[in-house]
Parts: C-alpha cells; structure tokens; sequence
C-alpha cells in the first residue's frame, strides 16, 4: 500500500507516522511539493517535485506519479488544494485510488469563512458572527450588537494570513475595501481550543474526537497544547460532524467563552496540532489504512487521558547540492 502525500511542506511528525505504520504492511508514503527545500521531501520514502497547484499541467502531474509509485490513496495538508481533489474524486477512484477529501460542498463551506458561519447559524451551532458588508457592520456597531476591536481576515484562507486588528472607524474605513474576499469578526475574549477529529472513510461516522487547549501559538499553527476531556465540546463537535458529513480527519477550533463554546473555523483535514492526539493513541493514521484495507474502526471518541502537554521545537536539516539533486523533478 503507497499513500501520496500533496503539497507535504514542514509535515515532517505526520510523514514519520506515515512511515511507521505503512512499514508493518510493506506500504511507503510518496510525499510531493513545488519546494525543493520542503524538509518533507528529504524524509518521504520517495519525495517528488511538482509544480504549483496553480498550474494547469499539476493534475496531470498528479495522475502520473499515481502510476509511478502504484499509490493507492491521496491525501492534501493544504487546504487550496482540497477544492481541487474533491472535484476530481471520482476519476481517480475509477483507477483505485481513493481521495481522502470530504466531497465538494463539504470542503467549500469549510474553505469559505462566510459559508461556514452562515452554515452553523443555519443548523444552531454557536458560531462567530461574521460580516461581508460594511453597512452591517457600521449599523451592528451603532446598535451596540457589535463592538472594537474587530478582526479584519481574509475571507479565505489559512495560518493566520492577512489578518488585521481594527480598534476604531476610521480603521474600518481605511482597511476596508469593498469586495467579497474580506470579512469582518468581533475579536472573541476567550481560550482557544483545537479538536481533531477522524470520520470513518466506510461507516461515515466520528471514530475519534481529541480535544485540546491551545496554550501558544506560532504562523498559525499549534505550538504547545493541553489535552482536555470536555463532555460538552465532545457532544458539540459530535453534533456538528453528523450535520456536516466530512470524512478523513478533520481539524475543528473553538473558543470557550462566559457563554460556552463557540465554533470558529473547520478545516478538512490533518491540522499542525495532530500530533498530540497521535501521541496520545488517537491514531487517525492507522485508521486510514484499516479503511483502505476494507475495515471500519470502532470508536474511541474521548478515549484519552486529560492533561498531556504536546511542545514543539525546532530542528535543522543541511542540504546538499547532492541530496538535492536526488530528489526525482517531474
């Protein structure tokens, strides 16, 4: 069994638990990246340049390093490249290779910020609100429903990018501009909270919850966690996943605020923080290649211990002409 890793980067936790598990079944893990310097391609069973998702011939690309190294599943840790899998699905699991990627609608309503509040609100999930027009903003500011500092964010996209604090009108005015990609939320006073969840590739339904707390972040990501055992935001996170109908693993934060939890943004696949729910025996990889061997897994959703810390620390790899050169360009 071979799974292809897309768009790869900084994975380098993820790739090595790819490694471990697809070893006991003489599988390798093919991890791919328009970098030459992505630290991934240099500890992959089999690494492989591409060009960027962007480009017109990356599919084609794509569909060829399939018939190379015999992959049987796909998965992208990016979240620009799910709209692009998820609407090629079927033709590629007409070759035997499943696509590890919610469906279309799933992964548009996760990727867009405004569909997914309007998607919660919808189905009474607490959510942030969250605005496209300047003149909802100005009259919820006026009527006191809305007030500073507010978030100015792109309408999408991911690890922190673009994001502006706005702490008056004038602030608004100034950063604003009028068009569908930026959106503005109120700045949520509250903890921060991951949770990563697997959903079943046969049975469709939630195998493994794992809650944490962020305690920092760094470029978006995780940096150092601690894992809770909340029955309130399982039960939520439970709930949302049966509405939405995702499936791979799914990486979920919410704030907790004086009122309860609140959802803020839900990605389709693995997040930077899966390596505490791994660590912790929430093994989303194992479960993945039990699904492509034709079997369900049972559920071990909050089968953890509370307290665990996950750190994260940096490392540093010299690469050489030579061991770059090794790296097979398409």
């Amino acid at each position: 069994m071979n799974i292809l890793l897309c768009s790869a980067g900084r994975r380098v936790k993820l790739v090595s638990y790819f490694k471990e598990e697809l070893s006991k079944f003489g599988g390798k893990v093919i991890a791919i990246d328009c970098d030459p310097t992505a630290p991934v391609l240099h500890l992959a069973d089999h690494a492989e340049i591409v060009p960027l998702i962007t480009e017109p011939e990356y599919l084609h690309h794509i569909k060829q390093l399939c018939k190379k190294h015999e992959i049987n599943a796909i998965l992208s840790l990016i979240d620009s490249e799910l709209s692009l899998l998820a609407e090629y699905k079927e033709e590629f699991e007409k070759e035997h290779i499943k696509v590890i990627v919610s469906d279309k609608d799933v992964v548009k309503i996760c990727f867009d910020k405004y569909l997914t509040f309007k998607f919660l609100q919808k189905h009474n999930f607490p959510a942030i609100p969250t605005y496209l027009m300047i003149n909802e903003i100005v009259a919820d500011l006026e009527n006191n429903r809305l007030t500073f500092p507010l978030i100015l964010k792109p309408r999408m996209g991911s690890a922190s990018i673009g994001i502006s604090i706005i702490n008056s009108i004038e602030e608004l005015f100034t950063l604003w501009k009028e068009n569908s990609e930026l959106i503005v939320q109120p700045l949520i006073q509250g903890n921060e909270y991951g949770v990563d969840c697997y959903v079943d590739l046969l049975s469709k339904k939630a195998t493994n919850i794992f809650c944490k707390r962020k305690i920092r972040m760094r470029a978006g990501e995780t940096d150092k966690s601690i894992a809770v055992n909340d029955e309130s935001l399982l039960k939520l996170i439970e709930k949302l996943i049966k509405v939405l109908g995702p499936i791979g693993p799914i990486d979920i934060d919410c704030f907790k605020t004086d009122l309860g939890y609140i959802i803020s943004e839900i990605n389709p696949r693995f997040g930077g923080g899966y390596p505490h729910a791994h660590e912790a025996g929430q093994n989303f990889v194992r479960n993945i290649i039990n699904n492509l061997n034709g079997f369900t897994n049972k559920a071990e959703i909050g089968n953890y211990s509370e307290g665990s810390v996950m750190i994260k620390f940096d490392d540093v790899m010299l690469l050489t002409s030579k061991r770059l050169n090794r790296i097979d360009k398409i």
